[in-house]
């Protein structure tokens, strides 16, 4: 309690000096965007415990739009929200704190984040109800206050949550904005097709779900200083510092609901692991046959079809998992192969695509055509057509992964990892596989003690899970979860909150592991940073005074001892450009 004591007291003194320019009557604030996946770490860190944000709070779902400033164009981001607020606050006298956090992508995020994005909750929610959103958080549920939601309505994002680097983040927006097949400005890497017109470039078709009105959108942004934002052609570029969170993995899961002969349910299949290069090929639309994904069924007679759902390029979890499996240098090869080779998970699944009675094809079809690459939707034909009605679909966002897949027998999905997300309630069909023989949340000598492949259920706190092959590195598809924020900005509680998130995920509700238990990292690679194609250097960040810089999705898993070391025994250099 002293600490945090002395955390208020020299923020009230922050705020004092700042109260000639600050635009808040808040002794400090917390207004945060981005990653899905640490919406609850987040909120328990603002609610419990030292109660750094208040002790009431409040959640719901789909409430509140991010909207970017930049041009009436730019359609607004829908996401659920928590908030967590003290007395003051409520009372809108001196002292008040408030914490809030939107949930939405990564990408979005950040792009939130650079481009100034504000929180629109509309006062339609004053009075409602707390939804329930987040377990396990302590203080007072309550209905929204309207003190509260005048404090939010419209407040600037200050802090941006996210499961890839902001370099990786606008690699993929730049990806995604550019011809599919065509090569990326200053990148021996093609585009994906979801590129604007030659009046606004900057903003992109929308990506679709194949099974809702869901979309992605995809739009320019700028981070680095020096930098012209490609909406305004403003140069002021926000500044940034990182805060290195933890790190999660991404879960590949499946629906067992079918038992029958032949089906993921079936007992005879035993279907527990699968290989990175057998994921890779379900994922690139290779297998449709559900025997196919263990090498215990060779001539295997029943012959159920492999349903597989995708997400967006736009999305973290997307290209954590598109780099580190199907478009890694080990398994994808050499990405500079030529204009109009696309690889990974959006291969041959142009927007332009048209499917003729179950086969995509570029060049037309006699009878009537229906979109396959936009919403992406095609059946499993490597050349004859789909024997056994297999299939691939796009999905927008974790919550439409888990529940897609979830109710579809014979699916197979993936998405970072969380308790919440992966509550019985809505993934109750499904189990997730193993990697190459290693566990996502368990290792080989503490195995899961539910059975192979059983969903973690936190039915009271505390819940911890060891993350073993996360922090060793054994388990292929992990990410570390970072934050930006505006280190010049007296009110802002994010570095305080980024403590307390990694005391509660070691001792409350682990959905990631702290950076501090993690001994491993991901060699950073050069990376493309401006829309122009300027590239950051690659900096691992390891070694005490080099900046942290480039890309890092992908890139090939090294302990951090070995980094320091090499970097003190080679007089100054680091273990760069290594990738999968």
């Amino acid at each position: 309690m002293k600490r945090i004591c002395s955390i208020l007291a020299a923020l009230a003194i922050a705020a004092s000096a700042a109260s000639a320019n600050a635009a808040s009557p808040l002794l400090a604030d917390f207004f945060a965007a981005g990653s899905s996946a640490q919406f609850n770490t987040f909120a328990l860190a603002a609610a419990n415990g030292s109660a750094l944000c208040g002790g009431f709070h409040w959640t719901q779902k789909n409430a509140v739009t991010l909207v970017d400033p930049r041009s009436g164009l730019i359609l607004p981001e829908t996401g659920n929200i928590w908030i967590v607020w003290n007395s003051a606050a409520a009372a809108g006298t001196s002292g008040g704190i408030v914490c809030a956090y939107v949930s939405v992508d990564s990408i979005v995020g950040l792009r939130a984040y650079f481009a100034n994005a504000t929180i629109s909750l509309a006062s339609g929610e004053i009075g409602v109800a707390d939804a329930g959103l987040v377990p396990y958080l302590s203080g007072a549920a309550t209905a929204l206050p309207a003190q509260i939601q005048a404090y939010v309505n419209g407040a600037k994002i200050n802090y941006g949550a996210t499961d890839i680097r902001p370099e990786d983040g606008k690699f993929a927006t730049m990806r995604a904005l550019t011809a599919y097949g065509a090569f990326m400005t200053g990148r021996g890497f093609t585009g994906v097709g979801y590129q604007g017109s030659a009046s606004t470039p900057w903003l992109g078709v929308p990506i679709v779900s194949s099974v809702s009105t869901a979309q992605a959108n995809p739009v320019d942004w700028a981070f680095v200083p020096g930098d012209t934002d490609p909406v305004t052609g403003s140069s002021s570029i926000r500044p940034y510092r990182e805060l290195e969170v933890g790190a999660a993995p991404v879960l590949v899961f499946a629906n067992f609901h079918n038992t029958a002969a032949g089906h993921l349910g079936d007992p005879a299949l035993a279907i527990t692991d699968i290989s990175r290069f057998v994921l890779s090929n379900a994922l690139l639309g290779k297998i449709g046959h559900v025997r196919d994904l263990t090498s215990a069924t060779n001539n295997y007679a029943s012959d159920a079809a492999l349903h597989v759902w995708i997400r967006e390029p736009l999305s973290g979890t997307y290209n954590t998992m598109d780099f580190s499996v199907p478009n890694s240098t080990e398994i994808g090869g050499d990405y500079a192969q030529g204009a109009g080779r696309v690889t990974g998970q959006e291969a041959g699944v142009s927007p332009s695509n048209t499917v003729c009675a179950g086969h995509q094809t570029s060049s037309g079809c006699p009878a009537a055509q229906t979109p396959s690459g936009n919403p992406l939707f095609v059946e499993y034909i490597p050349t004859v057509g789909s024997p056994n009605g297999s299939t691939r679909g796009r999905v927008i966002g974790t919550g439409e992964m888990i529940s897609t897949t979830n109710s579809n027998d014979d699916s197979l999905g993936y998405a970072f990892w969380g308790f919440s997300s992966f509550a019985s309630s809505k993934a109750g069909n499904l189990k997730y596989l193993t990697v190459d023989g290693a566990d996502p949340l368990y290792s080989s000598l503490n195995p899961n003690p539910s059975g192979p492949g059983v969903l973690p259920q936190c039915p009271a706190t505390p819940c911890i899970l060891p993350f073993d092959n996360i922090k060793n590195g054994g388990y292929p598809i992990w990410s570390r979860y970072r934050g930006v924020y505006d280190a010049t900005d007296p009110l802002n509680l994010a570095t305080n909150l980024v403590t307390l998130a990694q005391q509660h995920a070691t001792t409350e509700y682990s959905d990631l592991v702290p950076d501090s238990a993690l001994n491993v990292f991901r060699s950073h690679f050069a990376q493309v940073v401006t829309t122009s194609g300027g590239a950051y250097s690659a900096n691992n960040g390891i070694a005490a005074g080099i900046p942290e810089t480039g890309g890092d999705m992908g890139g090939a898993v090294l302990t951090k001892q070995s980094e320091q070391d090499f970097y003190s025994d080679s007089g100054g250099n680091q273990q760069v450009n290594l990738k999968q």
